[in-house]
């Protein structure tokens, strides 16, 4: 599922090799590096479209098929602005652990499917957060839509450790009336040592 992640992120699995410290000398029978596909293991969340949606002046329904190749999706429609634009929005909890100091990547496909050809729409905030107040930021991306599917990256260091369901993506919705289709999702922990200039960005 999501194969098509995999030419987007195929470089992590090479970044996060070459952010770790020297190993000593590997004997002559020593494995071959870890394939792409072994970013899996990386993964942090249930790659899907399991959000939560808050706010007043908002509504949501399920698309079965009219994800990014025919996966579901997650239509919201916010019909009116709030005073900020985290009044009212989209929230997924992640199930795992985040380290303190980890390099945290979340990889989400959206779109604003009722702009037409050539228009753009601008959403304040992609990103995540603890899932508890005060909400200490992790990763915080602006990021400008069109009326297709793209796959937005927004990455960060946790500055502190979270157990588990201690994270959350979210992003910000009520900057203004629109609708948003919300696509599959993806978060990813490289750990303390990845260096989040080799990490994709939009």
């Amino acid at each position: 599922m999501f194969r098509t992640l995999l030419p987007c992120l195929a470089v992590l699995a090479a970044a996060h090799a070459a952010a770790q410290p020297p190993a000593a000398p590997a004997p002559a029978a020593a494995p071959a590096a870890p394939a792409a596909n072994d970013l899996s293991s990386k993964l942090i969340n249930i790659p899907g479209t399991s959000w939560t949606i808050y706010g007043p002046n908002q509504s949501a329904k399920m698309l079965d098929k009219e994800g990014p190749k025919g996966y579901p999706a997650l239509r919201v429609t916010i019909t009116k602005a709030g005073k900020n634009a985290w009044d009212a929005g989209a929230v997924s909890v992640v199930p795992k652990p985040v380290g303190a100091g980890d390099a945290v990547l979340l990889a989400l496909y959206l779109r604003a499917p009722e702009l037409k050809d050539g228009e753009t729409l601008e959403l304040p905030l992609i990103g995540a957060t603890g899932a508890s107040a005060p909400y200490p930021a992790i990763a915080g991306e602006k990021i400008v839509l069109t009326n297709q599917w793209k796959l937005y990256f927004a990455s960060g260091k946790a500055p502190q450790a979270f157990p588990a369901a201690g994270v959350q993506a979210t992003v910000h919705l009520a900057g203004a009336r629109q609708v948003i289709d919300l696509g599959p999702l993806r978060v990813y922990d490289f750990g303390p040592d990845m260096d989040l200039k080799r990490l994709p960005h939009n």
